[in-house]
């Protein structure tokens, strides 16, 4: 086995000389290999440029420079999922839409190669809608309850039934704390002056 440089590997076994050849090279100790000449530095050179162009990986398994950047755009990612995670804890319709916006945005980054990380843009785009729908909901129910408690207090019946309580529990003549129904005395006749 010979090396790049056409020496002779050291773990191969020695060779038979050839007719007309020394058996040893100058300089060497019979029955060992012969020492490792240094290259100059010119001949070196090539091998060491290869090693430092030797391909780094990236994230996502992808070849990038030694030393490169970031890709610019990967940043859409990370903000999609935050603000997706706030809108589904809560924060509604407003961190919700602006997730969806920057996931689209870190998908299309990612087709383009600006970015590779994609799969976060599209987890901000789901919990953007799920937030989104939830809060939606959760304003519908308080909504709605705030339409019937409105219409019960004004509707007539419900008005004659608390008249009818009142009358029923507040002429018993029976109180709770005497000291309450003196305040209740006082409020009322600051309200009649």
């Amino acid at each position: 086995m010979t090396q790049p440089d056409g020496g002779q590997s050291p773990y191969d076994p020695p060779q038979q000389p050839e007719q007309g050849q020394p058996a040893t090279p100058p300089g060497s100790v019979p029955g060992q290999p012969a020492p490792y000449e240094q290259q100059p530095y010119e001949q070196q050179q090539p091998y060491q440029q290869q090693y430092e162009q030797a391909p780094v990986y990236a994230q996502g398994g992808q070849p990038a420079p030694y030393g490169a950047a970031p890709l610019p755009k990967n940043s859409l990612g990370v903000w999609s999922l935050v603000l997706g995670i706030l809108a589904v804890l809560g924060c509604g319709l407003l961190t919700g839409i602006a997730a969806i916006i920057t996931g689209h945005k870190s998908r299309k980054a990612q087709q383009e190669g600006q970015a590779d990380n994609g799969a976060m843009g599209l987890v901000g785009i789901i919990t953007g809608w799920v937030g989104i729908a939830w809060t939606t909901v959760v304003l519908g129910f308080v909504i709605a309850g705030a339409i019937v408690a409105a219409t019960t207090v004004n509707d007539p019946a419900f008005q004659e039934q608390m008249e009818q309580m009142e009358q029923e529990y507040g002429d018993s003549g029976q109180t709770m704390d005497p000291e309450l129904e003196e305040l209740m005395d006082e409020l009322e006749n600051l309200e009649n002056n």
